[in-house]
Formats: C-alpha cells, structure tokens, sequence
C-alpha cells in the first residue's frame, strides 16, 4: 500500500526531483513516524533514501509500504496580537525606539542631575571653607570645582535643549503622518 489513493510522484517517474520534494517526503516520513506508522530504524533507513534520491520514482519506493493512516492534521498557530494602546487608531501600531537607548539615556541624565545636585552644594561649601580657613589648596580645589560645574551645568543644559528639540521633531513628524 501507498500513502493515499494515486502516488503523484510514481507518474512522473524518471524526472529529477528537487530539494523541495525530497523535504516533502521526508516531512510525510516524519509524520507517518509520529503516528505510529514508522518504526525509528524505518525512518532513518527510509530519510537516508530520500536525500539520495534523484528521480520521484525513487521518491516514491521510499514512501511505497506505507500504511495509510489519517492524514495529519494541520493545527493552527495562535498569532500575538499587540495590545491596543490608549488613544491609537485601530491598526496602527506606536513607533517605539529600542529600550536599551532609552534606558541609557534616561541613566545618563539622571547621573547628570544627580551629579548637578552635589556640585550645587559642595561647590559653595568649598568656597566658604577656603574663604574662612585661608588655605591655598582649598582655594584651588574650590575654583578647579567651580569651572568644572560651569562645564557640567553647560552639558546639563545642552541635554535639556537637545531632548526639547527631539521631542518637538518628533510631534512634528507624528503631525504630519496623521491623515487630515
């Protein structure tokens, strides 16, 4: 007995079979081995015939002595479907950058706030410590501090522009790509 009815592949007889029906008929293989109908030795024996196969009517004396069998039965694949957002149309996706960028940079800004927050303060307390004491090393240290928060103020504030710019780009990008 043959797998169904008519075997398509003993009519074509001595035509050279492609890749794709040598995968075809190591796929029935596999699938007449789940049901049972192959025994593993069977299958290696049968799949080994099949990738040297060059004619279908070699194709098809691998799959000849097959039992026949239900046909398997294909089940369908559940599809992800993305949430819908709150204020999206329906079928439109939100564009969305990579998380990694945005936590880093989010990181970045944060460091530069906190780091902005400790100079406010050591800054002016380094100052009144090299005012009161009188010290030279303390008077350097307090003006190398203070032209580096200049800097670090200067960065903080460049960041700050730079983000209102990106965010206003991008309204006006998102403006201009809804339909009016």
């Amino acid at each position: 007995m043959t797998i169904g009815p008519v075997d398509p592949m003993a009519a074509r007889g001595r035509l050279r079979a492609s890749d794709a029906d040598r995968e075809q008929v190591i796929g029935m293989l596999k699938a007449a081995f789940v049901h049972g109908r192959l025994t593993r030795d069977d299958l290696s024996l049968r799949t080994g015939l099949a990738l040297t196969a060059r004619t279908y009517a070699e194709l098809a004396a691998v799959t000849a002595g097959i039992p026949a069998g239900p046909a398997p039965v294909a089940r369908p694949v559940p599809v992800a479907r993305p949430l819908p957002v709150a204020g999206a149309r329906a079928g439109t996706r939100p564009r969305r950058r990579p998380a990694r960028r945005r936590d880093r940079q989010a990181a970045a800004e944060k460091a530069l706030q906190w780091l902005l927050g400790v100079a406010t303060v050591a800054v002016p307390a380094c100052i009144a410590a090299a005012l009161t004491t009188g010290s030279k090393g303390l008077f350097s240290a307090s003006v190398f501090l203070l032209i580096s928060y200049v800097l670090l103020l200067q960065v903080v504030l460049a960041n700050a522009v730079a983000a209102r710019l990106e965010r206003s780009a991008a309204e006006k990008a998102g403006a201009q790509l809804t339909p009016r």
